[in-house]
This record gives structure tokens, C-alpha cells and sequence, in this order.
């Protein structure tokens, strides 16, 4: 896409872009909407930093590390623990991926969209975000599903457990290649175009039938780029920080927690790019079109 810069008096229309050329436009955009996008992103990212808790049983008894506080709970609790947190962490991933879907597409269309509108509107149809809990939701519970067996044979240890670590692992990773690269536009065409999760899922097979090299590509120059940058961001702050504030461990999530809405939302944008060049691709597609979209799920 040549020309990303909205225009909402003229139907500019989307071309094809090379994984770079996504990129280069998501950074543009990113920049002229750099607070919205970091705001929301921080909802995610900040609960999930603070509740940074691991857990370890020994003697019937459970103890749960949540920051730097140790909690000794029974067994009860802890079970409670980690069904309801991760739960609600997922449920804030996808309003979280549903409010950036809807901010960059309209931003993007030249509607204007910031933080509060994206959210009323996300908040406003709440079947849509039904559906995207939905495929938020599905995949991790197939995804522990898959991993069950495996995490059971492993504690018959040796060289049978290595080898069945190593089977699960590639597994996965064959599923998340074929199965997951096909689906990554799932959310956007339930938040963009109306759909239920099903025909979500079945558009989002057609739109990366044909393009499954440019998909891969483009999630992984963008998974490199924001890693490195969060890398260096964090090194610097992190010394920064320590100098400053010591070893405190707010101080250390707070960082962290900042610099990955950083990535995180810069990541996203490329996503719902990523989605935009998809249906580029597949079908005729303008800035007229994408706001008649939004109109009409405004309706």
C-alpha cells in the first residue's frame, strides 16, 4: 500500500504489500496513534505482569509465589487460583484484541477513532466480542488439551520421556505452522466484518490459502523486530531503573510491563495490517470500503 495516510473524502485504494512494506505502513501508523494503541495495550499487559505467579506442591501442601510474597494455600485455593487468573487474562486478550482491531481499522479508514470510541464501540456489540473470547478461548484449550498427554509421559522420565518432549514440541509446532498460521486472521474478520466465530474461521482460511509464505513471513519479521527493541529498551530502562530505584520489584514490573505495551501494540498493528493485505489480495478493497464496514456494524 503506497499511500496509508487517510482520506476520507476519496476512495484510496489498498494494494498488495510486501512483508516490509506492511511493516514500514504499521510503523506509520503506530507513530500518528502511538498513545491510543499503548493505552490499550496496557490492560493486557500489566495484570499479566503484576500476577506473575508460579506455583509449587510438596507434602500435600501448595504454595503459590505471586511478585515477591509467598502465599501457602491449600489445595483448594490453589486450584481456584489457576482456573479463575488465567481465565481472566485470556477474556482481557481478547478485548484487548478486539479494541486494537477496531482502533487500527478505523484509524486507518480515516474515522478517527481513539481510545474511547474503540472501546464503546467494541463494548456496544457484545455478541462480536463473544466471538472473539471465543477464538481467544478454543485454541488454548485444545492447545492444553494437546499438551496433557504428553506432560503426563514425560514423568516416566529417561530417555522415553525426552523423546516424547520432543514429539509434543514438534507437534505443536507443525500445528501452529498449518493449522494456526491459516487461522491468524480470525479476530479481525469477526471485529471488521460481523462474522460468528465459525465462518470467522473458515474466512480466515481463505484470506492465507495461497499467501502462507507472505503470512509467516511478515508475523516473523515482526516477532524479531519487537523482541530485539524490547530487548534493548529493557536493558537500558532495566539499568536505568536499577541505578535509580534499586531492586524493587514494582519498579521492575511497571518497566516491563510498559515496554511490552510497546511492542505488543506496534505487533498488533502489523496483525490487523497483515489481515487488511490479506483481503487486498482476495477481493477489490478501499478506505470506502473499510468505513462502510464499521458503519454498518455501527448500525
Amino acid at each position: 500500500m503506497n499511500d496509508t495516510t487517510p482520506r476520507p473524502e476519496g476512495a484510496v485504494t489498498l494494494q498488495p504489500r510486501r512483508p516490509g512494506e506492511i511493516m514500514r505502513a504499521a510503523l506509520k501508523l503506530y507513530q500518528r496513534h502511538m498513545l491510543t494503541l499503548i493505552v490499550i495495550s496496557v490492560v493486557l499487559v500489566v495484570p499479566g505482569g503484576i500476577l506473575n505467579w508460579r506455583q509449587s506442591c510438596s507434602n500435600g501442601a501448595c504454595r503459590i509465589t505471586v511478585l515477591d510474597g509467598e502465599v501457602v494455600s491449600t489445595s483448594f485455593w490453589t486450584t481456584t487460583v489457576w482456573m479463575v487468573a488465567p481465565i481472566a487474562l485470556l477474556a482481557l486478550c481478547a478485548v484487548v484484541l478486539a479494541v486494537t482491531t477496531r482502533a487500527v481499522t478505523a484509524q486507518l479508514a480515516g474515522k478517527g477513532s481513539g481510545l474511547w470510541p474503540s472501546v464503546r464501540s467494541t463494548f456496544a456489540r457484545p455478541r462480536s466480542l463473544l466471538q472473539v473470547v471465543i477464538l481467544v478461548v478454543g485454541p488454548m484449550a485444545v492447545l492444553v488439551l494437546l499438551l496433557l498427554p504428553g506432560i503426563s509421559l514425560t514423568r516416566i522420565g529417561g530417555p522415553l520421556g525426552n523423546v516424547v518432549v520432543v514429539t509434543t514440541l514438534l507437534l505443536l509446532v507443525v500445528a501452529g505452522l498449518t493449522v494456526g498460521v491459516r487461522l491468524a486472521v480470525s479476530i479481525p474478520a469477526v471485529v471488521v466484518e460481523g462474522r460468528s466465530w465459525p465462518p470467522a474461521l473458515s474466512r480466515s482460511w481463505s484470506l492465507v490459502s495461497g499467501h502462507w509464505g507472505h503470512v509467516v513471513a511478515t508475523l516473523f519479521l515482526a516477532f524479531v523486530a519487537v523482541g530485539l527493541v524490547g530487548t534493548l529498551i529493557n536493558v537500558f530502562i532495566g539499568i536505568l531503573v536499577g541505578v535509580v530505584a534499586g531492586d524493587g520489584w514494582l519498579a521492575r514490573t511497571l518497566v516491563q510491563a510498559a515496554v511490552n505495551a510497546l511492542t505488543l501494540s506496534y505487533f498488533l498493528t502489523v496483525w490487523v495490517l497483515l489481515y487488511l493485505d490479506l483481503r487486498a489480495r482476495k477481493e477489490p478493497l478501499d478506505l470506502n470500503t473499510l468505513r462502510a464496514d464499521l458503519q454498518a456494524l455501527e448500525a
